[in-house]
């Protein structure tokens, strides 16, 4: 016995059934979160028409999903997070906190305790 599979494309906002080349498939994001959504002609343009007003008003970043971390102050400059520490610094510390006794473990976070209790004694 032949078995057929037929695989029809839905619109995702109307359940309309979408023809061959007469809709699209549309990938975006919002704040990291990626999405999909199955459209046809007339949604896809209305989705893109809605969309083009944020569009002018938003900064391109490129094709990168985040942006590097920091925060907007009030008078619009960008506050960076500290740099992350590098791995000597990190291994120091762990291997100090060992030593004093502390329980730690050998990746992760190293909890704030551990780390104010490391420059106090450096």
């Amino acid at each position: 016995m032949a078995r057929q599979v037929v695989v029809e494309h839905v619109d995702d906002i109307d359940g309309s059934p979408i023809a061959e080349g007469r809709g699209e498939t549309i990938a975006f994001s919002v704040n990291g979160i990626d999405y999909d959504i199955d459209l046809s002609a007339k949604n896809a343009k209305e989705f893109h028409k809605k969309l083009d007003y944020y569009i002018d008003h938003a900064t391109r970043v490129g094709g990168r999903k985040n942006r590097s971390a920091g925060t907007l102050t009030s008078g619009e400059e960008v506050k960076r997070k500290p740099a992350r520490r590098d791995r000597d610094h990190v291994r120091a510390v762990r291997e100090w906190a060992q030593e004093q006794g502390y329980d730690i473990g050998v990746r992760g976070r190293i909890p704030t305790e551990i780390a104010e209790a490391y420059n106090a004694a450096h």
